[in-house]
């Protein structure tokens, strides 16, 4: 009987971790397949051991943050946004970017403006290579996204999370099933499933996930493009 609780915790903290690992960085991965990148380094100065770069974000975004920096100071990296306009309530989103223009993190930051000339300092990744920014609200009112056009990569990345995801699943029910089975039979392995009715579970299993899985992506990917073209024709 121990040997099966043992069994059972190894693979299912297996998942668990192997789940915390992969899936992000795929995630990551159809983010920014859509996200477009605008950044432009317009200064560079270091003053007294403090290293600073300064990018001028995109249009829609200067009408509230008009330019925004990132710092070095030896103790390890910051964002830094400067105001344009006086809002009592701004949502942005920080996508720190590696190497490869691959995507570590993606910060959602909520500031209140406080008179001051600067944003609250945002830590950053170690690694970052650079960063972009975007606005999400302002004053209760959404700033609609701006998105690449439905691509390849998307579909394939997509597809790479539908495969992992139901791989994980597949695993779990698996595990979950053969314990369950030992449970019933007293750890004595007479209990089992074929092999037709190991196929049809496990199948079913990822199909459903895969369904569910494109299902949010595919269909939310379109569902958010309609509601923020509605958006912007509201505002015309």
């Amino acid at each position: 009987m121990a040997f099966w609780i043992v069994w059972l915790v190894i693979g299912v903290l297996f998942i668990l971790a192997f789940s915390a690992w992969v899936i992000p960085k795929i995630i990551f991965r159809i983010y920014a397949s859509v996200n477009p990148v605008r950044v432009k380094a317009v200064d560079r100065f270091s003053e007294g051991g403090v290293q600073t770069v300064v990018y001028m974000p995109d249009a829609v975004t200067r009408k509230v943050i008009k330019s925004y920096r990132v710092i070095s100071d030896g103790k390890g990296l910051y964002f830094r946004g400067e105001w344009e306009k006086n809002s009592a309530f701004v949502e942005y989103e920080v996508t720190a970017y590696g190497a490869n223009n691959s995507v570590i993190e993606v910060l959602h930051v909520k500031d209140k403006f406080d008179n001051g000339k600067f944003t609250k300092d945002i830590p950053l990744p170690a690694k970052t290579d650079y960063v972009t920014l975007r606005i999400v609200c302002v004053d209760d009112t959404p700033v609609p996204m701006r998105r690449r056009a439905f691509n390849l990569k998307y579909v394939l990345w997509v597809c790479a999370l539908c495969a992992c995801l139901a791989v994980l699943c597949d695993l779990l029910i698996w595990l979950c099933l053969t314990f369950t089975l030992r449970c019933l039979d007293g750890f004595s392995m007479t209990y089992g499933v074929s092999v037709g009715g190991w196929a049809t579970v496990l199948g079913f299993g990822a199909l459903i996930i895969i369904l569910i899985t494109a299902t949010i992506f595919i269909g939310g990917f379109f569902l958010l493009q309609r509601g923020a073209s509605e958006e912007e024709r509201g505002t015309v």
